[in-house]
């Protein structure tokens, strides 16, 4: 399926990014339970959108564009960090200032014109703890201020184990509030 990501941000060139902390919902909730949360504000996000009558696309995390290699349509990840909830860090999950890293994102894209944010500078500087930590050996240092051309240059996808419930990377940031 060949999509037209112009004609895409044409229709809908604005975003609202929703993001969860890890643990923040309650100590015991899983990545489900925080999709759900996020999925159900969504839901609130887009009726009002619709009682406005704009449009709006939903862009969820468990969406994979490409099922192999764990890529989404777009990256809610650039999209967070142009919506300035935070940056993204060595372990390329978004980090908040205020909340330390993010656990789970979900975008919707509207035509409703909204002031964005202003994005936030890289705060990590040469940190590496969530490389050093990482059990599997599935992040790589390289240093960058913003983003980088593909997410190979630091994450292994097949060793990172993310997805069955890891989150050593969360867990070691500096940023992350207890």
């Amino acid at each position: 399926m060949d999509i037209n990501l112009s004609n895409l941000f044409k229709r809908y060139p604005f975003a609202i990014v929703l993001g969860a902390q890890y643990r923040k919902l309650n100590q015991r909730a899983s990545g489900d339970e925080t999709a759900l949360y996020l999925e159900k504000i969504a839901y609130d996000v887009m009726g009002y959108l619709e009682k406005r009558k704009h449009q709006y696309l939903v862009i969820h995390p468990e969406d994979e564009y490409d099922p192999d290699n764990r890529m989404g349509l777009l990256s809610l990840k650039v999209l967070a960090k142009q919506a300035g909830l935070g940056w993204q860090g060595r372990s390329l999950l978004i980090i908040s200032p205020d909340y330390g890293p993010i656990h789970r994102l979900i975008g919707i894209l509207t035509n409703m014109p909204l002031i964005p944010d202003t994005p936030i500078q890289n705060q990590c500087d040469d940190c590496r703890i969530c490389i050093d930590k990482c059990v599997k050996q599935s992040l790589t240092y390289c240093k960058f201020e913003n983003h980088l051309e593909t997410r190979d240059q630091i994450l292994d996808i097949q060793t990172c184990l993310g997805d069955e419930g890891c989150m050593i990377c969360i867990k070691k940031c500096p940023f992350l509030k207890k």
